[in-house]
């Protein structure tokens, strides 16, 4: 595995915007409508978004329960796309009780320990939640944090992978996972040294590994 105690962000990844700006406001369209009806014909408990864009800021505002954090999470994460995310329902579905103790076990533990709430949502290799695989997850679990600076989970997609393998030496990630939970682990840290070395918060670097050198540059 790469020694990541050697590892530094290229200067195009350390923020350069206030986390207000580059985080809070990071808004994307989404598909209201298909959120409301899908979920609503379905009978899922939860609050389906009821605006046609959402805010980083948004999503972790406080929610009644967790899965009006999940649909949120969901719609934002998949913009205009729609992807898996009937199946993803589907799943839900089939064992509402089952996906509420899950999901609120992994947001309680996204507080304290990235590794084990990883592990929840994927056991033994597999989706705990079907179609609902790390790329999705680890932002549910960033998203529980409330938007609080020091939260030690963080989004993990294929998008920073890549740009952490690519342009920041991390030669063993791969660059689309499914990644092991000892892997998240690593990452999380990795991002928190990251922030406190730059006098940052790690999802300022996250979006920046994520936004790429070009739309980075100041």
């Amino acid at each position: 595995m790469t020694e990541l105690s050697e590892l530094s962000p290229p200067e195009w990844a350390v923020p350069s915007l206030p986390r207000r700006a580059a985080v809070e406001e990071h808004s994307i369209p989404i598909r209201q409508q298909w959120w409301h009806e899908a979920i609503t014909r379905r009978g899922l408990p939860g609050t389906p978004p009821a605006t046609s864009s959402l805010t980083r800021a948004d999503v972790w505002a406080p929610a009644e329960d967790v899965f009006t954090l999940l649909w949120r999470t969901l719609a934002w994460g998949s913009g205009r796309f729609l992807r898996q995310n009937s199946k993803r329902l589907d799943s839900i579905e089939a064992d509402t009780a089952g996906a509420k103790d899950l999901l609120t076990e992994a947001a309680e533990e996204s507080r304290r320990d990235p590794e084990r709430a990883y592990a929840l949502l994927r056991p033994g290799g597999r989706n705990a939640i079907r179609a609902l695989g790390p790329s999705f997850f680890t932002k549910f679990l960033y998203f529980a944090g409330g938007g609080a600076p020091g939260h030690p989970c963080l989004i993990l997609d294929r998008v920073v992978a890549t740009a952490l393998r690519e342009r920041c030496d991390w030669e063993s990630l791969h660059r689309s996972g499914p990644w092991p939970p000892e892997t998240y682990r690593r990452y999380c840290d990795l991002l928190a040294r990251w922030a406190k070395e730059h006098h940052c918060a790690a999802d300022q670097l996250e979006r920046t590994l994520f936004a790429g050198e070009r739309k980075a540059a100041p």
